[in-house]
């Protein structure tokens, strides 16, 4: 167990790391609700047919507690969980083992002192995570089609001229999802680098797609222009980011230096749902093969897409 790491972290970013091995400040002796998964089936029953009939099933919210003791500065360690575990706010734990880490949200249910006397005193964090699934750190980003730059120092220019850039395109990209988890969001980024009408992505396996304007309803993006589209459950949404420069967009990088699409959206995103095709859904990804294609009524040639995800884990 001494290479079980646990980090909670608030969201204003005050951190506690807890281990097996020692007080620094805090001694890790618990940790329940990490392991596998537990969910929901619903059935029906029928008085004319044995058994029941299965309706289908959703996986419960997840409980994590953590049991922590401490041996000194008693006074600054309670009010340092004070400040990690506030209520009311979003957390996320990070569980670490053999140099793996996986990372789940969660909000706090309470804290809870056990001995309040002698050297060592323990509490009882008890979390609740809505989404019961662990996530890796970052996103997977997978390119179906993009511009690649062939522009380097130093350089020469023959009469004849250079080419600064080419275009790679990949129609079919293949997703392999091994984790038994099933409706995993994804956020796909469309780009126009000329003028693209109704950019679409499709689920192969399960015959679904996405697609922005249809006719009667038609959605043009222009050169420069950027649409995003949200697929994660409670979150579906599509926005268009509008005269923002790459190199400002560039900027909004987290601390694994991915873009933070969310962020970019906070800051200048447009909503337009009103142009999802609905006849489409919004795609998510299934446990197993997952094949993504994309398509445009007009300009596919000028559309750049990239696709980004997370693999959800039913445990540690």
């Amino acid at each position: 167990m001494s290479d079980i790491k646990v980090i909670c972290t608030s969201d204003k970013n005050v951190a506690i790391t807890f281990t097996w091995d020692d007080f620094a400040p805090f001694h890790l002796v618990e940790i329940e609700g990490i392991y596998g998964i537990e969910s929901n089936v619903v059935t029906s029953e029928n008085t004319t047919i044995d058994g029941s009939t299965y309706q289908g099933a959703t996986a419960k919210e997840r409980h994590i507690d953590l049991t922590v003791e401490m041996d000194n500065d008693y006074l600054a360690n309670r009010n340092l969980l004070y400040r990690c575990f506030p209520i009311k706010r979003t957390g996320t734990m990070e569980y670490i083992e053999s140099g793996k880490s996986k990372v789940i949200e969660y909000k706090v249910e309470n804290i809870s002192p056990g001995e309040t006397t002698g050297v060592v005193r323990d509490y009882t964090i008890s979390l609740k995570c809505t989404d019961p699934y662990f996530k890796d750190l970052t996103d997977t980003e997978v390119i179906m089609a993009s511009w690649v730059s062939d522009f380097s120092f130093p350089a020469e220019f023959p009469e004849e001229g250079i080419e600064f850039g080419h275009r790679e395109a990949e129609l079919v990209k293949v997703v392999e999802n091994d984790s038994g988890a099933n409706n995993i969001g994804i956020t796909i980024i469309f780009k126009a680098d000329g003028t693209v009408r109704n950019p679409a992505i499709y689920h192969a396996e399960s015959g679904e797609f996405t697609r922005i304007g249809y006719e009667g309803n038609d959605f043009v993006l222009h050169s420069g222009q950027y649409v995003v589209i949200n697929t994660h459950t409670g979150k579906k949404d599509i926005y268009l980011i509008n005269n923002v420069p790459q190199a400002e967009i560039e900027e909004n990088r987290n601390k694994y230096e991915m873009i933070d699409w969310e962020k970019v959206v906070e800051r200048y995103g447009q909503s337009i749902n009103e142009y999802l095709d609905e006849d489409g859904n919004f795609i998510q990804l299934q446990d197993g093969t997952n094949t993504l294609t994309y398509s445009a009524g007009e300009g596919i040639d000028y559309l750049s897409v990239s696709i980004y995800y997370r693999i959800s884990y039913l445990g540690v």
